[in-house]
């Protein structure tokens, strides 16, 4: 199932719109998670980017046996 992440502009509007999504027949699950602090997240947010780079053909990915002969 794919997920859908809303990030609100202040904390205040959090419960509102928990609620808001919570009173929808279609929404199946309504759950609220702290963000991962910055660097954290500036990780996360690049390992992404560069498996849709891989996914979209922009970047070749590395097989297994590559990776583990890095290190």
């Amino acid at each position: 199932m794919d997920a859908l992440f809303v990030t609100p502009k202040n904390k205040e509007s959090i419960p509102f719109l928990k609620q808001l999504l919570k009173s929808l027949n279609i929404v199946e699950s309504v759950e609220v998670v702290k963000s991962p602090g910055s660097r954290t997240r500036k990780s996360i947010e690049s390992g992404l980017k560069d498996v849709n780079d891989i996914m979209s053909g922009k970047k070749k990915g590395k097989t297994l046996n590559q990776l583990l002969n890095e290190g």
